[in-house]
């Protein structure tokens, strides 16, 4: 009887010395990854991914403009007509839509020069990107 006695002392001293050696372990980690892990967090990543939104309102309806991002990059900006009355009283939004869409998409932003017929148009379109572009950013 003694002798199995003292073999489940030993045995309840090697599972202690295993779980203290676990909980050490994990708590060593977890502060090397708060030190050097969570340094460059924000930098790796420009955008929140997905498709952000922003609204045009105009005196016959609103036209919503989406633009889609991935981590590091403005991948689409579309026009939506909420309207069956907008292309008929703004014809020039879907022709300067695509223009400035492809222009923001090369330059990744609305920080460029546009030649245009309707500045107005224009304005209110890259308006609606910088507040999409606005939403997605990873806030640091």
């Amino acid at each position: 009887m003694g002798a199995n006695r003292f073999l489940v002392l030993k045995i309840r001293e090697i599972i202690k010395a295993a779980v203290l050696f676990v909980i050490v372990l994990a708590v060593i980690l977890g502060l090397l990854h708060i030190i050097f892990g969570g340094k460059d967090k924000g930098k790796d990543q420009a955008y929140i991914p997905g498709t952000y939104a922003s609204d045009i309102v105009l005196d016959n309806g609103t036209i919503a403009v989406e633009v889609k991002f991935s981590k590091n990059k403005i991948k689409s900006v579309k026009l939506k007509n909420t309207s069956e009355n907008v292309p008929v009283f703004y014809p020039l939004f879907e022709s300067s839509a695509k223009t400035l869409a492809k222009q923001v998409v090369e330059n990744q932003g609305v920080g460029f020069s546009y030649n245009s017929d309707s500045p107005v148009t224009n304005q209110l379109i890259l308006d609606a990107v910088q507040n999409s572009i606005d939403k997605a950013k990873v806030k640091q």
